[in-house]
């Protein structure tokens, strides 16, 4: 979502980020640091920023619930129910944890349910549609919740990147995202029980619907889930070093995936100069709102005390959040910009491959457009209605 007002703090810490990067002319190696330092700080909401105990309870558990009031623009433009519900889910290391989703009911409900996998595309957690929706006068850039409800379908927005924001972590978003189904589908004040199920998402989201998707049959093969839609997927992380790595405007989202993934890394942190820590100290909180960062190339490689790519950690995120390593077995759509210079059509292409050679009933859609107005066609919410039979 794009949060209104001057990005004021984003200029200052993009002019901050500059000097210091560009300035130092020796970098010293860093300590050790605790990974934990690099964690996002609370919201400031109370009901936000519960801890529970989950050992021992099924995935999708319901923890706690509250209805909430979604604030404008979207509150003006639909007639809806909402509500937040917190839930047990798992970490990708196995670790019992809660995490929270939004459920949106509109008063002219179609029986069906569509989770709204949204680029969060930050590590700060008021980044979080949780927050966002009830905190912020935001916009939902494309507003795809908006004429999701207006179809008549009910939205599960799950915060999906966790506790410590580990945004374009697939891992750690899939489990998310069908726990969040889960806890949306049994939670008794909304009444969605049995309701055949979708995704969309594009971009960042797009990772966590499609890890979501092939993740379904062994994780959590009752929901009927009848397809999933994904636009600008960054199936394979690998590809987009030379496409955003230090490259404007994109950089700055490529330094926020670095840090999300690393906080569920081990040893990624490791790998950080001083400068390197300092940084990421100081952005753990930022919002996608912060992408005129961006304007500063400031390549990876900065901020770290040697080559990043030259190292076994990061072989083992790429290796470890490479989308096609599972089948789905629900249908899945893919579009995707033949001018995309930030997410290479290569990835998608490939996970295409992969997975018609597994026998899924995969289709890709390659676009005259952009990453960005690629995001505005309506040919993933269209292919829903096909599945929904809407």
């Amino acid at each position: 979502m794009v949060k209104l007002g001057p990005p004021w703090r984003a200029i200052f810490i993009a002019t901050a980020l500059a000097f210091s990067v560009f300035t130092t002319s020796t970098i010293v190696a860093a300590q050790p640091v605790d990974a934990s330092s690099f964690d996002p700080d609370p919201t400031g909401d109370a009901y936000l920023d519960q801890h529970f105990a989950a050992d021992g309870l099924p995935n999708g558990a319901i923890l706690s619930s509250r209805s909430v009031r979604i604030l404008p623009p979207l509150a003006l433009t639909s007639s809806f129910d909402a509500w937040q519900v917190w839930f047990k889910t798992t970490a990708a290391d196995g670790a019992a944890i809660a995490a929270l989703t939004t459920i949106m009911k509109p008063k002219a409900w179609n029986g069906r349910v569509v989770g709204n996998n949204y680029a969060i595309d930050s590590v700060g957690l008021r980044c979080n549609p949780s927050y966002q929706l009830t905190h912020e006068v935001s916009i939902e850039t494309p507003d795809i919740t908006r004429q999701l409800l207006w179809r008549g379908y009910a939205v599960v927005m799950t915060d999906y990147q966790g506790p410590r924001m580990a945004y374009a972590h697939g891992p750690t978003q899939g489990r998310e995202v069908l726990d969040g189904l889960r806890a949306a589908l049994v939670f008794p004040f909304a009444g969605l029980a049995g309701s055949p199920t979708a995704m969309i998402g594009y971009s960042g989201g797009a990772i966590a619907t499609i890890w979501a998707a092939q993740m379904q049959p062994t994780y959590a093969p009752e929901l009927r889930m009848l397809g999933a839609a994904a636009g600008g997927t960054p199936a394979d992380l690998s590809l987009l070093r030379m496409t955003m790595d230090g490259q404007p405007p994109a950089s700055v989202l490529y330094l926020m995936a670095a840090l999300g993934v690393a906080r569920v890394t081990p040893d990624a942190f490791d790998l950080l100069s001083d400068i390197g820590v300092a940084t990421a100290r100081q952005n753990k909180n930022l919002c996608s709102s912060a992408a005129v960062l961006g304007v500063v190339p400031v390549p990876l490689r900065s901020l770290t005390t040697g080559d990043p790519y030259d190292t076994e950690v990061v072989r083992r995120v790429y290796r470890e959040t490479k989308a096609g390593g599972a089948t789905p077995i629900m249908p899945i759509y893919l579009w995707h910009g033949l001018h995309d210079t930030w997410i290479p059509v290569a990835g998608a292409r490939a996970l295409q491959q992969t997975w018609q050679d597994a026998g899924v009933d995969v289709s890709l859609t390659v676009l005259p457009c952009d990453h960005i107005t690629c995001a505005y066609t309506p040919v993933g919410l269209d292919r829903i209605d096909t599945w929904m039979g809407r």
